[in-house]
């Protein structure tokens, strides 16, 4: 507990402090880069059909989708329905400017309050995702042309739902602030590592 708590009290090293400003420039393009996709395969469907989840919108084959879904009885999915998209880009920015900060006052505090709220929005974020796609999947019309049993699609892998098989995957944008998140346990061993050295 001593440990961590001179760790916090201390300054981050010159490797850390481009570490921590480093992972700022990887979620930079994460603004505007494509979070999530999630692709739609079926015999009639060969070249498939893709939704798009930006850190702003939905974008991809949503009308066809749509169309598909009024059959099963699924409501249409619009992107002005989920408010979260008006603020995840200044969520990045935040996260962005707390690295920065980090970075160039070589303060580990920083850093680490920095990471600890990028890992709650990540956890949050993916939840959301999933309540979304349960909340879609489980409450379909009981008067849809199509009768098929209430689903919940899995955020991450695929999912056969009647003859489509629904795979779900992070897009580039999720894997550069994976990346990003990646480098806050390498920095944490690193000021370990000097602290120790010091001792």
């Amino acid at each position: 507990m001593q440990t961590l708590i001179k760790i916090l009290q201390g300054r981050l090293s010159g490797t850390s402090r481009v570490l921590v400003i480093g992972a700022s420039v990887v979620l930079l393009p994460c603004i505007i880069l494509p979070t999530w996709n999630i692709t739609l395969a079926a015999p009639q469907y060969p070249d498939g059909l893709e939704i798009t989840i930006y850190p702003n919108t939905v974008a991809g084959d949503l009308r066809e989708v749509n169309i598909l879904n009024h059959y099963i009885g699924m409501r249409e999915i619009a992107p002005d329905e989920f408010s979260e998209f008006r603020f995840i880009p200044f969520f990045i920015l935040r996260f962005l400017a707390l690295a920065m900060l980090a970075g160039v006052a070589g303060q580990m505090v920083v850093a680490v309050l920095g990471y600890i709220d990028f890992v709650i929005f990540g956890v949050v974020m993916l939840s959301t995702l999933q309540h979304w796609l349960s909340e879609f999947g489980q409450n379909l019309s009981p008067e849809a042309p199509l009768s098929l049993e209430p689903f919940s699609a899995k955020f991450l892998g695929t999912t056969q739902i009647g003859q489509f098989s629904v795979a779900s995957m992070p897009a580039l944008g999720a894997v550069l602030m994976a990346i990003a998140a990646s480098i806050g346990p390498i920095v944490v061993l690193i000021e370990w590592r000097k602290l120790k050295r010091t001792e």
